[in-house]
């Protein structure tokens, strides 16, 4: 019984390979989590922005559309191709950031992962590891050499105290 309790950290122990479920780390750490997070604040905010200047080119347009008939055709046409151009513009401007939008959601993992390589270097120290496989790779192992859990662990505890420097009255 003692030994089946204290199989996984021993197996771990002896073997030089390790095995990681990346995406789980990302999808459960607090790190992954606080990213994630942010670029969704971000993105609402994006959002939000987007809302207000569609409200102020609807309103430019109504009043536009009110002022129709006190401007002659050629003032008016000018007036219109004038307003088109700017939506033009501003269309132009909001479909590049909402591209670059998507070129952070899609670099927003490989971030995470690079950000907590040295972690592998500490674990794989730790366990005396040459390799460390991403377990989605792997068809069969013993549940032992999985670290996912410790580096998700170790990546939290950084994480926090990262947190706790960085704003100091958090904590109080």
């Amino acid at each position: 019984m003692l030994w089946a309790l204290s199989a996984a950290p021993v197996a771990a122990q002896e073997t030089s390979i390790l095995l990681v479920d990346l995406d789980r780390a990302y999808e459960t750490s607090l790190f992954g989590k606080s990213m994630r997070a942010q670029f969704r604040q971000d993105n609402q905010a994006l959002a939000a922005e987007n809302a207000l200047i569609l409200n102020a080119l609807k309103d430019e347009e109504l009043q536009l559309t009110e002022e129709r008939a006190a401007l002659s055709a050629e003032e008016f046409a000018a007036a219109a191709a004038a307003f088109d151009e700017k939506v033009q513009e501003i269309r132009n401007a909001r479909l590049e950031k909402i591209r670059q939008v998507d070129e952070q959601f899609k670099t927003l993992k490989p971030l995470f992962f690079q950000r907590i390589e040295p972690f592998f270097d500490l674990v794989m120290r730790e366990f005396n590891a040459t390799v460390i496989l991403e377990k989605s790779s792997v068809l069969r192992s013993i549940e032992g050499i999985d670290i996912t859990d410790l580096l998700v662990e170790r990546v939290d505890e950084a994480f926090l105290v990262s947190q706790a420097i960085a704003d100091p009255a958090a904590e109080n």
